[in-house]
This record gives C-alpha cells, sequence and structure tokens, in this order.
C-alpha cells in the first residue's frame, strides 16, 4: 500500500517536522541555555544540552512525520561530520528560513527561482563571515572552549592539553572511574600488547634504556632463527625488545621463561593489529628507531639490522617507545596528507593515531562526575569543546549570534534577512533578556557578555566562535530548507501483508 501526501497537507507536515525538531534543540542554544532529558531503550535516561545528541533521539510514531525529521537530521547532523559543533544553530536557521520561504511561495513566488536566490545569497554570506575572521591567540582558544561548553573548568583544563598537544587527535576523552577530572600525557609511540605479568616480578612498569630493537616479517615459529641476534646480546649484555607479525605460542613461552631463569633483559613480542595495518606499525616503528625490517623467510639476521632507542617503558597492557628520532617529519607531513584525502572514519583514526603517536603522544582526560549520567553529560561537552578548538585554529569571529545578525543587516533576501537575526534572538530569549533592548547596542559594536552580565566592546571581547561552524550552519541549513521548499509529494510505501499479520 501507498500512501502519498501532496501539497498543503505536506507543508504542514514538514511545519509540524521541523518544529517538533528544532523547538526541542533551539531551547539549548546560548550560554544559558536549557537541558533536555533523553529516554532510550539502548541506554540509561540522561540530561544533556549538546544538538546532534537531541536530534539524533528525537522521532515519532506517525510515518509522515518521520520520514522528513530524518531529512531534517541531515542538516544538523552534517554540520558535526565536518566542523563537530553548530548542530543547534543549523537547526535554528533551518527553522526561520523554511517558514520565510514558505511565505514567498504562498504569494506566489516559485521555489526554483527561490532556491537559486538562497544560493547566491549563501555565497554572499560566505563570503562576509570569511572577511571577518582572524587568527586566534591563546586567550581566544581559551574562550572558545569555555564558550562551547558552557563551563570555565571544562574550559581552562581542555585548553591546556590542547596547547600541550597542539592538535585534537592526539586527544582522548573518557569517562573517570571517580568524581575527579584529572588528565595524563603518555610521550612516545605506543602499542597495545598485552604482556604476562611474570615479566614484571610485582613491578607495575619495566623501564629499559638504551635498548636494540629488531623489527621482523614473517612467522617466528621457533628461537633457532634468532638465536645468533639472542647470543649477541647475551655476550654483550645489552637489552633487546623483538617484534614480529606472528609468533608461535611455544616459543613465545620459552622466551618469557629464559628472560626470568637467566634475568636477561631480551624481549619478544607479536605486534597487534592485522594486515596493511601491522605493515603501519612497522613502518613507523623502523623510522623512529632508524632499523630495517628483516624477512625470516629470506634475510639472515645480524647484529647490524637492528635499531636503536635510548629508552623504553614496558607495561602489562601496551609499550611506549620514547621518540627521540629527529628525521620522521617527512612521514609525519606524509601521513597529514594521507588524512586530507582519506575518507573512511576507521581509517582516519588510524591515521591520526599514528600521526600523534609520533608527533606529541597522546593525552587522555579523565572526565569525573557524582553519577553516570554527570560524567556523560560532561564527557559531551568536552567532546564539542575540543572540536571547537581544532575549528577555531583555522580562524575566528565574534560569537555566531552577532555575527549573523551584523551580516542580517547587509542582506536584502527576506528569506534569509530575518533567520540571520534568529540565533541571536534564540539566544537571548534562553537567557531571559528581552533580545530587543540591547539590538541596538550589538549594531554600534557592543556585546552583551554572559559572565559580566555587561556590556562590553566588540573589539574586545572574549565572545567568539570558529569561522567554520558558522559557514557549515548556514550551509546546510540552507542546503536542506531549499530542499524542503521545492518538495511537493511524499510517497510512503508501506507493506501491507505485514500489517495484515500485525
Amino acid at each position: 500500500m501507498k500512501t502519498v501526501i501532496k501539497e498543503k497537507e505536506l507543508k504542514k507536515v514538514i511545519l509540524d517536522s521541523i518544529d517538533l525538531m528544532c523547538d526541542a534543540v533551539s531551547s539549548t542554544l546560548g550560554p544559558t541555555g536549557n537541558n533536555v532529558l533523553i529516554n532510550t531503550d539502548e541506554s540509561s535516561p540522561y540530561i544533556t544540552n549538546d544538538g546532534v545528541t537531541i536530534a539524533r533521539s528525537i522521532e515519532s510514531d506517525d510515518k509522515k512525520i518521520n520520514t522528513v525529521l530524518e531529512i531534517i537530521k541531515e542538516a544538523s547532523l552534517k554540520t558535526d561530520e565536518i566542523v563537530g559543533d553548530g548542530t543547534t544553530t543549523t537547526l535554528v536557521l533551518l527553522q526561520s528560513i523554511y517558514k520565510e520561504g514558505l511565505k514567498e511561495i504562498e504569494k506566489g513566488k516559485n521555489p526554483i527561482i527561490l532556491k537559486r536566490e538562497l544560493e547566491i545569497e549563501l555565497e554572499n554570506i560566505i563570503n562576509q563571515i570569511n572577511d571577518m575572521k582572524k587568527k586566534p591567540t591563546k586567550k581566544d582558544l581559551l574562550s572558545i572552549a569555555t564558550i562551547s561548553s558552557n563551563d570555565e573548568e571544562i574550559g581552562l583544563i581542555l585548553s591546556e592539553v590542547y596547547h600541550k598537544m597542539k592538535n585534537s587527535y592526539s586527544i582522548n576523552i573518557e569517562e573517570s572511574n571517580t568524581e575527579k577530572t584529572y588528565y595524563e600525557i603518555k610521550k612516545g609511540y605506543s602499542i597495545d600488547i598485552d604482556i604476562s605479568p611474570l615479566y614484571f616480578n610485582n613491578n607495575k612498569e619495566i623501564i629499559l634504556n638504551n635498548s636494540y630493537i629488531l623489527l621482523l616479517r614473517g612467522y617466528l615459529d621457533n628461537l633457532e632463527q634468532i638465536s645468533n641476534i639472542i647470543n649477541d646480546s647475551i655476550k654483550t649484555n645489552k637489552n633487546i625488545i623483538i617484534f614480529a607479525y606472528e609468533i608461535n605460542q611455544l616459543v613465545k613461552q620459552e622466551m618469557l621463561m629464559y628472560n626470568i631463569k637467566e634475568n636477561k633483559n631480551i624481549y619478544l613480542f607479536e605486534l597487534p593489529d592485522y594486515a596493511s595495518r601491522k605493515e603501519m606499525i612497522v613502518k613507523d616503528l623502523s623510522l623512529i628507531c632508524n632499523s630495517n625490517v628483516k624477512d625470516l623467510d629470506y634475510d639472515k639476521l645480524y647484529f647490524n639490522d637492528l635499531g636503536y632507542i635510548k629508552q623504553c617503558i614496558i607495561k602489562q597492557d601496551e609499550i611506549i617507545i620514547i621518540n627521540d628520532n629527529k628525521n620522521i617529519n617527512k612521514q609525519i607531513n606524509k601521513l597529514k596528507q594521507e588524512l586530507e584525502i582519506t575518507y573512511d572514519d576507521y581509517e582516519k583514526e588510524f591515521i591520526k593515531n599514528r600521526i600523534s603517536k609520533l608527533e606529541n603522544g597522546q593525552a587522555t582526560i579523565y572526565v569525573g562526575g557524582i553519577t553516570k549520567t554527570e560524567k556523560k553529560e560532561k564527557k559531551m561537552r568536552y567532546i564539542d569543546a575540543l572540536c571547537a578548538i581544532e575549528e577555531a585554529t583555522k580562524g575566528i569571529v565574534l560569537g555566531e549570534g552577532i555575527t549573523f545578525l551584523k551580516i542580517s543587516n547587509n542582506l536584502n533576501n527576506k528569506v534569509l534577512k530575518n533567520p540571520l537575526k534568529i540565533p541571536f534572538q534564540k539566544i537571548m530569549i534562553n537567557a531571559g533578556i528581552d533580545y530587543k533592548l540591547i539590538e541596538n547596542d550589538v549594531l554600534n559594536n557592543k556585546i552583551y557578555n554572559f559572565n559580566t552580565n555587561k556590556l562590553e566592546d566588540i573589539n574586545n571581547t572574549t565572545i567568539i566562535d570558529p569561522k567554520n561552524v558558522l559557514i557549515e550552519a548556514i550551509k546546510n541549513a540552507v542546503s536542506i530548507a531549499s530542499i524542503l521548499l521545492t518538495t511537493n509529494y511524499l510517497v510512503i510505501n508501506e507493506n501491507l501483508k505485514n500489517d495484515i499479520e500485525l
């Protein structure tokens, strides 16, 4: 059975869908925005003011509304995917643009012509945003993190860690096992490997200085294959760490017992991951240690084939190789180029992980809280703020409300002129402030600071946003609004057989 909805009926369905989604999400906009309580089958109820999380959770039992909701979600999710923030602003703009466009269509405007006009005006808006951008200072990045998270402590901790790590993908955010929030920084190239506790003799870790590294491609079936390396190590009493693609389990046990009984610092580990990823890890290690990768099936092994590192830290779940090789910048730059042309999220994360290990190591922020709900909500704000900082390094502008308000004064297109005022108005409404009382002040280069509850000079303010967040928000809002304004029919194919069986 097919359900066909058209014209006026469809416009009402679209309006109802937009209002259902956008009213809930827009209530969180701004530093004094509200929270939303979410209950799902997958997890315990939790509270958040994260726009994309709220948008994902909104559904309807009405198939017509739910169909439109999925289209609307695309606008917010696209913004979040590209810049990691701006979801709420996208939906606030989308709601207003659609309603303004609908008014024009009802007056007789051709929807296709309207869509073209919106696309032309959009280019003008983006150019104006780019003209307003400036390079952020350290203080600006602190402000960005604080504004995005709406929390001074989050802003301080995150900006401090970011300045130490220099990029966002070197920073992991996890829930703490305690009420306290803290961070740890691991310098060096870490490899996740499960290591037998028998190596440690009740110590938490083993620190090896001045060690030699052997990298083996292939399957290590018996210790005889590497006997000359082991013998040289015993004679010279040097620390040896051997990484192989695959190792026979009996060989692992044999080497472990030899290490314990003879008290020799010879360690044998099987590399983690699979196929191509294993190859990439070996490539990184060979550069760090300045060593050759030897093939067990074809190559003879000599002590001169080994690489060298000043320090290695062995723990029960990882090995950290302290990287002091200054000649790996070429590899880092190559990985950054690969990152730009990689679209698979899984592969992108792996490349980011490699870059961070080769550059500055990795930092983990452990987010504390009294309850699990509090930890989860704070963790999402840390993630939002981290994305905002990363985008801010590409250029910042005045806060989105002010920037869009100023641009709206330069526009003639009614369908975009009024909507660009809405983010500013919504921020003020959520704060319980009559926006009409301060709108003229903002246009005269004053800005309202919610921290001080005072107007301040627009040229000396901490109220700023990443310019790319504004650009993606308006781009995606115009895109989805245009699609909905030029849509006159909705067809829903329903499975009649399943309906009868039910």
